[in-house]
């Protein structure tokens, strides 16, 4: 269920974004661990910025998969970056972890890998609408050329975009579902793109995708049962669960959203990372704003500061935000000089330490300015 945390953290209510044939964002990622950096877009090159996360199953199990793309396309002008977009720079413990990620794979990672940012992964995940991770784009002449799950990124397919040959499958089936199950092509992506039953239920998860959106809530209601039809059981039901919450969402009712992330906290509920990003989500993302589920919020935050033994800056910032909603001025004042007392010095430090200087003066900083989320 971890992987799914992207996706309902990052609810798909902006308007339809990025879509193959689109140009592609300016968006880099924020650092590089290994390699260079993708400055511009070279014509006759393909690059591939593959987005995963270090706890992420699915994501670990696809490496050796873009390590031999890597090995084999390199040499053609196949340029893989895999993106980290769950450790952060700011967040040294977070980063360390994904070094040390990296240097424990090796060889078995020789591609290129940056840490994404939070620009990286509004201007690309959360513009494409992205369902999950892993998820891999794919970009030739500035542009999108295909985007889905890396593990049905084949061969095949890079050397037609190198030739510029249409591809007959530019967006996988596999992409519209939760990717924490796909470590290899679901079944009805093994068919050929030309099978008529293919064709028939792409067209049924396209016709969701696009509801979606549009955010034309009664269409998609109204397509996710067929669209659902089409996967098999499990991921069929994961979709309507996710679909039906996101939904909710949309029409201002975010109850089937709390029951989601609710299951969520209990599965991770020794995992810090994941209950402070499901505690800071719920108190800040503006669709929670009216019914914020500050319960939950308290269960997760709380947890994370107890499992981290109160020395990390991050959990601490969050649990301050919490107090601060629940009108417990005082402590939230008290937790926020610790996150700025256990923060590392440099510019995560100054942020800290520019929320606490608000809540001296009786005011919360919003969440939403960049300047404002030293921890995101």
């Amino acid at each position: 269920m971890r992987a799914l945390l992207l996706l309902l953290l990052t609810a798909t209510l902006s308007a339809a974004g990025l879509k193959v044939g689109d140009p592609a964002p300016a968006t880099r990622p924020e650092t590089m661990l290994q390699g260079e950096a993708v400055k511009d877009f070279k014509k006759g090159e393909v690059y591939v910025f593959e987005c995963w996360a270090s706890w992420c199953g699915p994501c670990v199990a696809a490496i050796p998969h873009l390590n031999d793309l890597h090995k084999t396309m390199g040499r053609k002008g196949v340029v893989i970056t895999g993106v980290n977009v769950w450790e952060s720079e700011r967040d040294a413990a977070s980063a360390q972890r994904a070094k040390d990620f990296l240097k424990a794979q090796g060889d078995k990672m020789s591609y290129r890998v940056a840490l994404g940012g939070k620009a990286f992964v509004k201007d690309w995940l959360e513009a494409a609408e992205v369902n999950g991770i892993p998820h891999a784009f794919v970009v030739a002449d500035g542009k999108i050329a295909w985007m889905g799950h890396p593990m049905q990124l084949t061969p095949e397919i890079i050397g037609d975009i190198l030739t510029g040959t249409p591809l007959a499958a530019a967006a996988p089936i596999a992409e519209k579902v939760p990717q924490r199950r796909l470590s290899k092509p679901a079944a009805p992506a093994a068919k050929s793109p030309n099978d008529p039953e293919m064709a028939a239920a792409q067209a049924k998860l396209d016709a969701l995708a696009e509801a979606m959106g549009r955010r034309d809530w009664d269409a998609a209601e109204k397509a996710l049962p067929a669209a659902a039809g089409v996967l098999p059981p499990q991921e069929g039901k994961e979709l309507r669960e996710t679909i039906e919450a996101q939904i909710g969402l949309g029409r201002g009712d975010p109850s089937k959203f709390y029951a989601q992330l609710q299951r969520l906290a209990e599965e991770d509920f020794d995992d810090a990372e994941a209950l402070n990003e499901i505690a800071w989500r719920l108190l800040t993302v503006k669709s929670f704003e009216k019914q914020r589920n500050l319960p939950l919020a308290e269960k997760c935050a709380v947890q994370s500061v107890k499992l981290t033994k109160e020395e990390q800056s991050d959990k601490l910032d969050t649990l301050a935000r919490l107090r601060w909603l629940q009108g417990r001025k005082e402590e939230a004042i008290r937790l926020q000089i610790k996150a700025v007392d256990k923060a590392e010095a440099g510019r995560m430090k100054e942020l800290l330490q520019k929320t606490l200087d608000a809540l001296l003066k009786g005011t919360l900083p919003p969440a939403d300015d960049e300047d404002e989320e030293p921890n995101r």
